[in-house]
């Protein structure tokens, strides 16, 4: 009797510890990128949950992991431990001293981030993973590494998002510069297989500095991402079948600058003023008439007050694009893909002479919305100043029926059906700090 008590007691331990050992873990399961949900170097896509939402500080900070529970209202840190101070050491699931965080995104019921450790003698490129419970904080793999004495980590607002996660598949680029002369260096993208563990990269491990990738975006069994050289910037795309890549033929003044409507169709914009739509299966480049939504009728007189010409103008600059397979989004004269935004302060004047009287400032920004055809559908305009009280930085985020309207304090949402009918009309959802100054903060500005 004493024996089988001891046995029913291992078999009950070995239950209870597979338990254990099961709290936190989540089975990989494939995910299409929310290629609308905006990431730049100010702030991370939103990650929300049925439960509630994640967030990080901003770029380039230690580690900072934070979940807000939607049912109590509450932020706190990712952390489980109740006797944990969360100052940034080993014991803490949620913050960490000993990384330097690039970028965190929500994937397959875990965190996954971009992380950069220095250690005496190398900068080691990792990318980690946080349960969502709190309970765990693991490396999942070191994706490049190299001395620290003659480079050092290439990080500003051109570098882009440092991951991209899309059915199991982690595109990870890197840069570093000559720490005296930043001009030189080495850049190179690594390919993680988060199934398999297979890692592998995009051409040579090494490469010059010039000689970059970035603006990465999932879709069906593509990632099409950048390729940008010395003299020309390509736009490519990386087949999940066979991990052979290819150029998609685009106009001439490609800065980077695309959006992937489908499998077969991308929006893309040259030199910051014509959008153009390629379609792969016919290998076709068709530029989209800007008249309805960016143009305007200017008439061109002589010397002697005759008319000559009426030309048609695009007033703004085109700095991004987005799509979410549905609609294709143009935000006004401002990129949100790359920075937080606000409307401009500045009066747009180069159409009129000095004794003109300048037109009002604008307060809001204004973003067109075209079908798959590049027709016009609706615009809308997005004021923050009305939703906060003040004209507030912010990025806009498109997941699945929800536009996100992200600032440095609070996130707001509204209905993507209001959004495109023309009404924003953004409600608080939930705070948060992210590190990052607000405009009132700034020299210079104010209301």
């Amino acid at each position: 009797m004493r024996r089988i008590k001891k046995l029913m007691a291992a078999v009950l331990l070995l239950c209870m510890t597979m338990c254990f050992a099961g709290c936190g873990e989540t089975k990989l399961v494939s995910q299409d990128q929310q290629r609308a949900n905006c990431r730049n170097w100010d702030v991370n896509s939103i990650m929300k949950t049925d439960k509630g939402f994640y967030y990080s500080k901003k770029s380039l900070e230690p580690l900072n992991l934070y979940y807000y529970d939607a049912e109590n209202g509450k932020s706190m840190y990712l952390c489980n431990k109740p006797e944990c101070r969360h100052e940034g050491d080993e014991f803490c699931a949620a913050t960490s001293d000993k990384y330097m965080v690039q970028e965190t995104i929500l994937y397959s019921g875990s965190l996954y981030i971009s992380a950069i450790e220095e250690t005496e003698t190398a900068y080691e490129y990792k990318l980690l993973k946080a349960s969502l419970d709190g309970s765990s904080l693991s490396e999942v793999v070191t994706y490049y590494e190299t001395d620290n004495i003659e480079v050092t980590p290439l990080l500003n607002r051109e570098s882009g998002p440092a991951v991209t996660i899309h059915r199991n598949k982690a595109f990870l680029p890197y840069r570093l510069s000559n720490r005296n002369n930043k001009e030189i260096g080495v850049s190179g993208t690594a390919v993680y297989d988060l199934e398999t563990g297979e890692l592998t990269y995009l051409g040579e491990k090494i490469r010059e500095l010039k000689d970059r990738d970035f603006n990465f975006i999932g879709c069906g069994d593509y990632m099409y991402y950048v390729h940008e050289q010395k003299y020309k910037t390509r736009l490519n795309r990386y087949s999940y079948k066979d991990g052979s890549v290819e150029e998609l033929t685009l106009e001439r003044g490609f800065k980077g600058d695309y959006a992937v409507y489908d499998e077969s169709t991308v929006f893309y914009i040259i030199s910051q003023h014509e959008l153009y739509k390629y379609t792969h299966d016919k290998k076709e480049n068709i530029r989209i008439p800007q008249n309805e939504w960016n143009g305007q009728l200017i008439d061109v007189f002589d010397e002697d007050g005759i008319l000559v010409k009426t030309v048609m103008i695009n007033l703004l600059n085109l700095y991004s694009v987005l799509s979410d397979g549905e609609y294709v989004y143009i935000p006004e004269d401002f990129s949100n893909s790359h920075d937080m935004a606000t409307y401009k302060k500045e009066v747009i004047s180069y159409l009129h002479s000095e004794e003109e009287e300048e037109e009002p400032k604008k307060k809001y920004i204004e973003v067109t919305i075209l079908d798959a055809d590049g027709n016009y559908v609706n615009h809308v305009e997005v004021k923050s100043e009305e939703v906060i009280g003040y004209n507030e930085f912010f990025t806009l985020h498109i997941l699945d029926d929800t536009v996100y309207m992200q600032t440095p304090f609070m996130v707001y949402e509204c209905s993507k059906a209001d959004f495109v009918a023309g009404n924003a009309n953004f409600k608080e959802v939930y705070s948060q700090d992210l590190g990052i100054l607000s405009v009132k903060e700034y020299e210079g500005w104010g209301e």
